[in-house]
């Protein structure tokens, strides 16, 4: 019975660690996608004064904004892609194979327990079997869910 509480401690325990490293991963992402609008806007916007100011003259008032619009679309698919961009955690991964490995056992051990605790109260052996089978039948069914 021990075990079983163990078990969930440890499987507790990595489903915290996996949501946390999870939860970091997304943190990052939102950084990203934060520093991609910020850069986008102010930058941008003083980009696009200074490169106009300075192109308008020799280019052409057309051709000077066609010209920032393309370093625009540049940037903004450059940022873009860093923020889209998922790397899986390999310890996120590790935490959520221990919590299932940990879960797979407390659902084993359940299911080992409710298969003999109706042998060990039952007054009729015939009786005592049928019950643990039925138990242990639902219990496994529980468990593999």
């Amino acid at each position: 019975m021990f075990r079983v509480f163990s078990l969930l401690r440890i499987a507790a325990q990595a489903e915290g660690l996996r949501w946390r490293r999870m939860g970091q991963g997304y943190a990052m992402q939102a950084g990203f996608a934060a520093g991609a609008a910020v850069f986008g806007l102010m930058l941008l916007i003083m980009l696009h004064a200074a490169a106009y100011a300075w192109l308008a003259p020799r280019q052409g008032a057309v051709a000077a904004a066609l010209v920032i619009a393309a370093v625009d679309l540049v940037l903004a698919a450059l940022l873009g892609w860093l923020a889209a961009r998922h790397r899986t955690d390999a310890v996120a991964e590790e935490a959520e194979r221990v919590r299932d490995d940990a879960l797979r056992q407390v659902g084993d051990q359940t299911a080992r327990a409710a298969l003999l605790l109706p042998l060990l109260r039952s007054q009729s052996a015939k009786k005592g079997l049928i019950g643990a089978a039925l138990t242990a039948a639902v219990v496994g069914l529980m468990a593999r869910r």
